[in-house]
């Protein structure tokens, strides 16, 4: 085989090689790029799961504390103690904000 011909068939194979290293090449970029999308998503999931839980316990907490403060309302009323009534409510207002916030904010997680 002469030495032209020779370098014609390597250029031809090299020709037929480059866009597969190049298509390899586009992959592993994708490849890169996903494992970084997915590094950043992992970490916001750790991160929402987090702070489900606390916010999970506080919605517990609050429910338990609006059956406490009726209780504690009823007995006020009578007993006639219009001063702690009022107090109680502005507490019961309070609380109930609190349990509309987290439902609304677990609802969205």
């Amino acid at each position: 085989m002469s030495r032209e011909k020779a370098l014609k068939r390597i250029n031809e194979y090299l020709a037929k090689q480059e866009p597969q290293k190049v298509e390899l090449a586009l992959v592993d970029d994708v490849r890169a790029e996903m494992a970084q999308a997915n590094k950043g998503a992992m970490k916001g999931i750790d991160m929402i799961e987090a702070a489900k839980r606390p916010l999970e316990n506080s919605l517990r907490d609050n429910k338990e504390l609006f059956k406490k403060l009726q209780r504690t309302k009823k007995a006020a009323i009578e007993l006639g103690a219009s001063d702690i009534i009022k107090e109680l409510q502005k507490y019961e207002r309070q609380v109930e904000e609190n349990i509309k916030s987290i439902d609304k904010i677990l609802g969205g997680l």
